[in-house]
C-alpha cells in the first residue's frame, strides 16, 4: 500500500479531508480522519449553495461503502445520484455523456475537449488528495448503487401502497412508539389523498387509526384493498365509547373508501403499487450480505406525495431497526440530503415525529442518521439536541450564523459564542467546522476530493439512462381479484347450491353493487406453534389459505392454495341477486368438511417450518422473523464490533510500546544536550589553561618550570577527554535516528496488523447457514374451515 494511502485507509475511520488553521490555510497536511463509530450519535451538515455540502455528503457515503456500511439516501433534489458517476478509468469518454454543451460553448471549446479537461481535472484532484484510481474501484466496483423512484418508472420501482405491514412485537409493546407509528401512518396517508385531519377531532383519522391499531395489535398486515373494505365495514361498532355510526356515518365512510379506492383505479397511481417491496433490509444489503447504496429520488413528487413517502419510509425503517440487535459499531446509515419541511422548529408534519424518534433511539442499534440542509431554520435544534456531530459550512447570512450558534452553544458563555462566530464567518468553499461531541475542541477542515463526479442534479431522463439495464423486472403487486379457474363465461345459477348445514358458508364483503357472481373456494385459517425450549422460542404463526374450486376438481391439494396475508373480511349473509358458479360434485354431496380439515392439518404439519439462520463461528443464531439479510446484517455488525474491539486492544498494546520508545527518545535528547554542554564547557576551560601555560612559558621567566610542565600535561589530558566527549555526542546524535526508525517501524507494523484484521473480520470470512424448527403434531390448530363465496362483478 502506498505510504500516503496508508495514513488514511484505516479500519473504522472515514477520510474526510485535511485540517486547516484558523486562517483557513493548510496546517501541516494533517488528515481529518473521522471515526465511523461517532456517526451512531448522528450528524448534521449545514451549508448554503456552493459551500461544498453535497461533496461532503457524497464523500461520507463513499467512505461508508468502502467500509461495507450500507446507506439509505433520501434525495429530494437529485444531487445524490452523482454517486453513480464513479469512473475508475477516469477516461474522457466516461465523463462526456454528463457534460453540458452550453458550458463547453461558454469556455470556447468543443464538448470532446471539455471531456478531456474534466477527466484531467478529476485525475489531478484525486492525486492531490493521494487517492489512486483503485480507490474508486474499491467504492464502486461490484457494488449495488441504485436509484429508486417511488411513484415513477424512471428508476427502480417500489411498491408502497400494496400494503401496510404490521410492526414487530417489540415496537407494539412500546406504547409511545406504537402510538406515534399509527399517528404518522394515518396522517401521511390522509395527506396523500388531500384530507386534512386533526388527530383529536377528525372522524377520518379516528377511524383509520382505530383500524390500524386493531389489526396491527393482532399481528395482521393490511393491504390497501383490505383497508378500503374495512373502512366500509369496520370490524367494530364503536369509536371510543360512542356508536360508530354516530361518530362517522356509513355514507361518510363510503366517501372515504371511494377516495382511497381512487388510488387504485387511477392509472396515474399504478406506479405506487408496482415494483419491489419496501423492505429496508433488502434495500441495505444484497443477497450476499454486501452493502448497498440505495438512493431514493423524490424530486419528481408533489409535496403531499413526498411527505407520504418519507413518513412511510421512516416508519418502515423504525420497524426494521427495532428488530435488530444492539450494536456499538456503525451498521447502517440513513442520509437525507435536504430536510427542509420535514423537521421544522415551528410545525409538526407527519415526518417529524418518526425522524426525532430515530435520532433518539437509533444509536442503540448502530444506525447513524445524517441530515443535510442549506438553511439552519429548517432544523428544530431542541429536537435535534441528540446529534453528536455538526458539519458547518459557509452560511447565507449573519442571522444564519447566529441560529447555528444558538443551537450549538445554548447557555454557554459569551466568549464561546464569539469564538464560534469568528470560526464560522467567512468560511471558504469546501471548508467546514466540525463540532464533535467526542472531541474537546471544534476543528476546521477542507473536504477531500470526491471519488464520484459531482456534476449537479440528475434529471428524470438521466436516471433512466443510468438505470438502463440495471433495473430488475418490475413485479406488479397482485390485486385481490377472483382467481377461480372458471372463466367469466362459465354457466352460473340464480340460487346457491343446497349443502349440508355442517358446511359453513361465508361471503367476501366489498364495494361491488348490482348483479354479482359468487365464485367458490375453500377458506382455511389455522395456527402453527413452533416451540424450542433450549432456544427460548415459542412462536405462534397464523396460516390462511384459499383454494379455488371448479366442477372438475377431484381432490383437494393444499399445496396449490393461495396464501393470504390477513384474514378475508367475510359476511354470513349472501348478497341479494347474486348468481353462483357450480361446485365439485364431491363437495355438494359432503355432509361436513371434517376430512378436509384433517388433510389441512396434516399438510401444515408436513410443510410448516420456522426458518432460522446461524453462524457457528460467531455462535450466533437469528431470531424468528429475521430474513437472511437481517441476519447477515447482524453478523456484519458482530464482526465489526469484534474488529473495533480488536483494533482498540491492538492500538493500546502498541501505544505502550510507543510510550517506551518515546521515553527512550526523551532520555536520548537530554543526554545529547548534556554531552553538547559538557563539550562546550570543557573546550573553553582547556583553551584557557592552554593559554595560561603558553603565556607562562613565553613571558613567565623559566622556560620549563615544574609548574608549567604540570599544567601543560593537564592541558593535554583535557584535550584527550574532549575528543572522547565529542565521540559521546556523536553516539548520542546517532541514537536519535535509530529510535525514530524504531517508532516508524512500529507504526508500520501496527498498520499491517490492522489491515490483516480487515480480512479476518470481513463478512465473507464466516459462513451463514439456514436451519429450521418444525412443529409438533399437537401444535397444529385449525380455527376455521369454510366454503367461501368470492363476490365479484
Amino acid at each position: 500500500m502506498d505510504e500516503a494511502v496508508r495514513h488514511y485507509e484505516r479500519l473504522g475511520y472515514f477520510y474526510l479531508g485535511k485540517k486547516v488553521g484558523l486562517d483557513t490555510e493548510p496546517e501541516n497536511d494533517e488528515l481529518l480522519l473521522y471515526k465511523s463509530r461517532d456517526l451512531t450519535t448522528h450528524a448534521a451538515i449545514i451549508g448554503m449553495t456552493g459551500s461544498g455540502k453535497t461533496g461532503l455528503g457524497v464523500s461520507l457515503i463513499e467512505e461508508a461503502a468502502i467500509d461495507n456500511i450500507p446507506a439509505l439516501i433520501i434525495d429530494p433534489k437529485g444531487d445524490m445520484g452523482n454517486l453513480l458517476l464513479a469512473f475508475p478509468q477516469l477516461r474522457p469518454e466516461d465523463f462526456a455523456p454528463w457534460l453540458d454543451a452550453a458550458e463547453a460553448e461558454r469556455k470556447g471549446c468543443s464538448l470532446e475537449q471539455l471531456a478531456v479537461d474534466t477527466a484531467d481535472l478529476w485525475r489531478n484532484g484525486l492525486a492531490q488528495w493521494a487517492q489512486p484510481p483503485e480507490r474508486i474501484s474499491a467504492f464502486a466496483a461490484d457494488r449495488d448503487i441504485s436509484i429508486y423512484t417511488p411513484g415513477s418508472s424512471a428508476g427502480r420501482q417500489l411498491s408502497l401502497l400494496a400494503g401496510f405491514d404490521a410492526p414487530p412485537a417489540e415496537l407494539i409493546a412500546d406504547g409511545d412508539a406504537f402510538a406515534a407509528l399509527v399517528k404518522t401512518t394515518v396522517t401521511s396517508l390522509l395527506a396523500f389523498i388531500d384530507v386534512e385531519a386533526d388527530p383529536l377531532q377528525s372522524p377520518e383519522y379516528l377511524l383509520l387509526a382505530t383500524l390500524f391499531s386493531h389489526f396491527w395489535r393482532n399481528g395482521e398486515n393490511l393491504s390497501l384493498e383490505g383497508l378500503i373494505g374495512q373502512v366500509a365495514q369496520p370490524p367494530f361498532r364503536k369509536l371510543g365509547v360512542l356508536p360508530l355510526d354516530s361518530v362517522y356515518p356509513q355514507n361518510k365512510r363510503l366517501e372515504l373508501a371511494m377516495r382511497l379506492n381512487n388510488i387504485l383505479s387511477n392509472p396515474g397511481f399504478s406506479a405506487w403499487t408496482e415494483g419491489e417491496p419496501l423492505d429496508i433490509g433488502q434495500l441495505l444489503f444484497d443477497a450476499h450480505g454486501k452493502a448497498r447504496v440505495t438512493i431514493l429520488s423524490i424530486a419528481h413528487l408533489s409535496d403531499n406525495e413526498r411527505m407520504f413517502f418519507v413518513t412511510l419510509l421512516l416508519n418502515r425503517f423504525i420497524s426494521w431497526m427495532r428488530r435488530q440487535s444492539g450494536s456499538t459499531s456503525l451498521r447502517a446509515l440513513l442520509y437525507m440530503d435536504e430536510v427542509f419541511g420535514y423537521v421544522p422548529a415551528t410545525a409538526n408534519p407527519p415526518s417529524k415525529e418518526p425522524m426525532l424518534l430515530l435520532i433518539k433511539q437509533a444509536r442503540a442499534f448502530g444506525v447513524g442518521i445524517v441530515l443535510a440542509t442549506q438553511n439552519p431554520v429548517d432544523l428544530d435544534y431542541k429536537g435535534l439536541a441528540n446529534i453528536g456531530s455538526w458539519f458547518l459550512g459557509r452560511l447565507q447570512t449573519r442571522q444564519d450564523v447566529e441560529r447555528v450558534i444558538n443551537g450549538l452553544v445554548s447557555g454557554s458563555e459569551n466568549t464561546d459564542r464569539q469564538h464560534y462566530a469568528n470560526l464560522l464567518t467567512g468560511l471558504k468553499s469546501r471548508h467546514f467546522l466540525l463540532k464533535n461531541a467526542k472531541d474537546d475542541q471544534p476543528q476546521l477542515f477542507e473536504t477531500r476530493w470526491a471519488l464520484s463526479y459531482l456534476r449537479g442534479p440528475i434529471t428524470r431522463q438521466e436516471i433512466m439512462q443510468l438505470m438502463a439495464g440495471r433495473k430488475e423486472p418490475s413485479a406488479a403487486v397482485t390485486q385481490p381479484a377472483v382467481t377461480a379457474l372458471v372463466g367469466q363465461d362459465a354457466p352460473d345459477h340464480a340460487h346457491a347450491p343446497v349443502l349440508s348445514a355442517q358446511i359453513p358458508q361465508l361471503y367476501t364483503s366489498g364495494l361491488a353493487t348490482g348483479a354479482v357472481r359468487c365464485y367458490p373456494a375453500l377458506y382455511a385459517r389455522g395456527e402453527v406453534r413452533f416451540y424450542n425450549q433450549s432456544r427460548a422460542i415459542d412462536q405462534h404463526q397464523a396460516v390462511i389459505r384459499k383454494l379455488d374450486l371448479t366442477p372438475e376438481l377431484r381432490q383437494v391439494d393444499w399445496s396449490t392454495a393461495e396464501t393470504l396475508e390477513s384474514a378475508e373480511q367475510t359476511l354470513l349473509a349472501a348478497p341479494a341477486g347474486a348468481r353462483y358458479l357450480p361446485l365439485p360434485s364431491w363437495l355438494s354431496a359432503a355432509t361436513s368438511l371434517r376430512d378436509i380439515e384433517k388433510e389441512f392439518a396434516d399438510y401444515l404439519y408436513r410443510n410448516s417450518s420456522l426458518p432460522l439462520y446461524r453462524c457457528r463461528t460467531l455462535k450466533l443464531e437469528s431470531r424468528p422473523g429475521d430474513s437472511q439479510q437481517d441476519f447477515q446484517l447482524q453478523v456484519a455488525g458482530a464482526l465489526r464490533e469484534q474488529r473495533d474491539a480488536a483494533v482498540e486492544k491492538l492500538q493500546k498494546s502498541y501505544a505502550a510500546k510507543e510510550d517506551r520508545l518515546q521515553a527512550r527518545r526523551e532520555r536520548a535528547v537530554i543526554k545529547l544536550e548534556k554531552e553538547q554542554e559538557d563539550v562546550s564547557a570543557k573546550t573553553g576551560d582547556t583553551m584557557i589553561n592552554a593559554g595560561l601555560t603558553l603565556v607562562g612559558a613565553l613571558f613567565g621567566g623559566k622556560l620549563f618550570s615544574r609548574g608549567s610542565a604540570s599544567r601543560a600535561a593537564g592541558t593535554l589530558r583535557s584535550g584527550s577527554r574532549i575528543l572522547q566527549e565529542k565521540q559521546d555526542v556523536k553516539r548520542a546524535q546517532e541514537e536519535l535516528p535509530r529510535i525514530d526508525g524504531e517508532i516508524a517501524a512500529l507504526a508500520d507494523q501496527l498498520e499491517e496488523e490492522i489491515d490483516a484484521m480487515g480480512e479476518r473480520f470481513a463478512p465473507d470470512s464466516v459462513t451463514v447457514e439456514p436451519f429450521a424448527i418444525t412443529p409438533r403434531r399437537g401444535d397444529i390448530r385449525i380455527e376455521e374451515l369454510a366454503l367461501l363465496w368470492e363476490v365479484a362483478l
